[in-house]
């Protein structure tokens, strides 16, 4: 898998001139510690980014606080969620898909979870990152009617902690 995303992101810097990001993701073929840690190990970030997301990182038992600071040289993007730590304890008991776990409730707007985005804020001046960040609110595509208030409920709150 490492030679395949190697060759895909020399492809599409030589060919296209588009910087290839690689994003752990919950569920994924790369999502837990030892897995980024063989990505940034066999992928230099010279050949491909790295898209750390908050949530990912936290559903897959990592501190993002940590990861963000262990990561900063070679952050091209970020991707902020929260979780529920109610629903969170839950699905981590039942055994479920990640996007089952979704469709539970585990990620909720970005200021009602456990992710300390205070100190996300405080690191992310520190390390002088001036990436992209996305916000993000992963749910069940069917219970889609929250969308728009759950993003916006996430950016004032984004806002009122200093973003």
């Amino acid at each position: 898998m490492m030679t395949h995303i190697r060759i895909l992101a020399e492809h599409a810097w030589t060919k296209y001139g588009v910087r290839s990001v690689v994003h752990p993701h919950a569920g994924g073929y790369i999502e837990f510690e030892d897995e980024i840690k063989k990505l940034m190990q066999d992928i230099p970030h010279e050949i491909a980014g790295l898209c750390l997301d908050t949530g990912h990182l936290y559903y897959s038992k990592m501190d993002p606080v940590q990861w963000l600071r262990d990561c900063a040289n070679r952050l091209d993007y970020i991707h902020f969620k929260d979780i529920n730590l109610d629903k969170y304890q839950q699905v981590m008991t039942e055994c479920i898909r990640f996007f089952d776990a979704c469709g539970k409730g585990v990620m909720c707007p970005i200021g009602q979870g456990i992710i300390d985005y205070k100190s996300i804020n405080r690191l992310l001046k520190e390390i002088d990152y001036h990436g992209y960040v996305t916000v993000e609110q992963e749910r069940d595509p069917r219970n889609c009617d929250r969308s728009l208030p759950d993003a916006s409920q996430s950016l004032a709150y984004l806002k009122s902690i200093g973003y």
